[in-house]
């Protein structure tokens, strides 16, 4: 990302380094900490649900098919939505975008994204599972995020056999832990959670962030950085503190949702802000690990809910809530366990925003057919 602290690199960065040699000098682990390793779409991710209706995906039936009228094989055209429903986005051509900023950040992380999001996919149909989420590319994201994160956290060179080989195995465990998950998570979005179990228990094995020095509380932030903390922690979402990157996975967004891709930006913004007002250090923020849960609970929001005053105010306060969350257990779970945070503290949040619904709050109320801001205005 954004170089390394005091201008001289730790043992975790030159690792680091390793996993980045295009681009940027990596960022220290701590920098990291958490990422969205990371970290939402037209068919909302209660994804992987294994019911084709839309009530039990938290997906608009429309939704659930491949787009009328696209030349691409199937296949392709599911791994490339699964890479877009990391953000919420059931589109080949938004997908193929996010990708690409992928590999513009990091080509070796998009590269293992890819495998991931094919293994994940590939796992799903060999095992039957529900084939409308299949088509929506609904078990494609969390083995999306499995090989973003295992291209940073696994410690492995680009190119390396064994990191492909973790990533494509572990990307597949994602596919029928969707599927296990779906009942027990009730009428609440499945989120990330199958990524999330996946990658932390693979990564506390070998503690990727144990020692990892902590960053510079004293560093103060350029208005250079301010601006450009928001992108990065969008592209953080997966596991890329790349602010170029981030403006082309907003880009990606606004394509499919141009107020989905607001409500992304304004998310990743306002937990930078919130990391800010809890004395974060600098380089966390300007690397936008403050970002990007924060981020994905304000697209949740966004995307669940009918656009209006009420929905705004729960995505900024969903937004606030995660920041805190995250802050407050990054640096516990670093510690004790030696791995990042990833995803949870939007899989929490977000999981208490989506139930608010049940308290029949004013202007707080659920999409029929969760899609976008504009279709569920449209629609409601």
């Amino acid at each position: 990302p954004l170089g390394t602290l005091h201008g001289r690199a730790s043992p975790m960065q030159a690792g680091l380094r390793l996993l980045c040699p295009r681009r940027l000098p990596a960022v220290a682990a701590t920098r990291r900490l958490g990422c969205r390793i990371s970290s939402a779409r037209s068919l909302p991710r209660r994804f992987a649900s294994s019911s084709s209706s839309a009530e039990d995906r938290g997906a608009p039936k429309a939704a659930a098919a491949p787009q009328a009228g696209t030349l691409l094989p199937p296949f392709l055209d599911e791994c490339l939505r699964g890479v877009g429903q990391v953000i919420f986005l059931n589109s080949p051509a938004s997908g193929a975008l996010t990708l690409a900023a992928l590999v513009y950040g990091d080509p070796w992380l998009g590269a293992l994204a890819a495998a991931g999001t094919a293994s994940a996919t590939a796992t799903a149909r060999v095992a039957g599972l529900d084939a409308a989420a299949i088509s929506a590319g609904l078990y494609g994201y969390n083995g999306c995020l499995v090989g973003c994160a295992f291209a940073v956290f696994l410690g492995l060179p680009a190119g390396s056999p064994a990191a492909a080989a973790a990533a494509v195995g572990g990307a597949a465990l994602t596919a029928p832990l969707a599927a296990a998950l779906k009942p027990l998570c009730g009428g609440v979005p499945q989120w990330t959670w199958a990524f999330n179990t996946i990658a932390l228990a693979s990564l506390a094995v070998i503690r990727p962030l144990a020692g990892a020095p902590p960053a510079d509380p004293a560093a103060a932030l350029s208005a250079v950085e301010w601006v450009l903390s928001p992108l990065a922690g969008v592209a953080q979402i997966f596991v890329v503190g790349d602010a170029v990157s981030g403006a082309m996975i907003l880009g990606a967004t606004a394509l499919y949702s141009p107020a989905c891709a607001v409500a992304a930006a304004y998310g990743s913004a306002v937990g930078a802000g919130t990391g800010y007002l809890l004395g974060a250090p600098a380089a966390e923020i300007a690397t936008g690990l403050w970002g990007f849960n924060p981020s994905l609970t304000a697209l949740a929001v966004s995307v669940f809910y009918v656009p209006s005053a009420g929905a705004a105010a729960l995505a900024t306060g969903g937004a606030v809530a995660t920041a805190a969350v995250f802050g407050g257990a990054k640096g516990a779970v670093a510690a004790s366990l030696g791995i990042p945070i990833a995803t949870l503290p939007f899989c929490a949040v977000a999981s208490g925003c989506h139930l608010l619904s049940l308290a029949n709050l004013p202007g707080l109320v659920l999409a029929a057919a969760p899609h976008s801001p504009e279709k569920n205005v449209a629609a409601g």
